[in-house]
């Protein structure tokens, strides 16, 4: 897997919109961020998610090294994608986001062929949280966000999932495509160096 170092400058206009979406992890003011366009029904994306950036967070995000803000960009072509993130995003309304996310890829298989999101948030949820989930879900002020987060990365231009956007010294380089965190990894230290 190689890097891609296609570099660009976000524009002015999309700082704001870089704090007001996203699910943040780690500390603001970090050398590097890395925010994670990703869509819960994409296989590359499961790939990404269990494997590179549970060991980033365990390595770099939980030491204050590294910013990771989590994007969600369901992509029209997988059915139940844009549900997901709805779940996703109203979970972390109820400081749940991790837990379902990744329950939501643990499970993708299954919920990819039925749709039934809920029974898989149901092993992971408690009753209450579930219904809390389900009513949150439909508010639209989580399909705003979701909704921004695909604004902005069709700004970026984020062309497939998972894309990764690393920002470190002033510039945003993408990523497009699952990685092995080996790689990802050495490319991290060489921003913190």
């Amino acid at each position: 897997m190689t890097i891609h170092r296609r570099s660009f400058l976000l524009s002015a206009s999309a700082l704001p919109l870089l704090a007001q979406s996203g699910r943040v992890e780690g500390v603001f003011g970090t050398r590097v961020r890395v925010e994670v366009f990703s869509d819960f029904q994409c296989p590359g994306c499961k790939q990404l998610h269990e494997g590179t950036l549970r060991e980033l967070r365990n390595e770099y995000v939980a030491s204050g090294r590294v910013q990771l803000v989590h994007r969600e960009f369901p992509l029209p072509m997988h059915p139940f994608a844009r549900q997901a993130a709805l779940y996703a995003c109203a979970a972390d309304k109820i400081g749940q986001y991790k837990t379902v996310s990744d329950a939501l890829f643990r499970d993708q298989q299954i919920w990819s062929q039925n749709g039934q999101l809920e029974a898989t948030l149901a092993k992971v949820l408690k009753p209450a949280d579930l219904a809390k989930l389900k009513t949150l879900s439909q508010d639209p002020k989580v399909a705003a966000e979701v909704n921004a987060d695909i604004a902005l990365g069709m700004k970026a231009p984020v062309n497939q999932t998972p894309t990764m956007l690393i920002t470190a010294k002033g510039k945003t380089q993408p990523i497009a495509g699952a990685i092995s965190y080996a790689i990802f990894r050495r490319y991290i230290e060489t921003l913190l160096a």
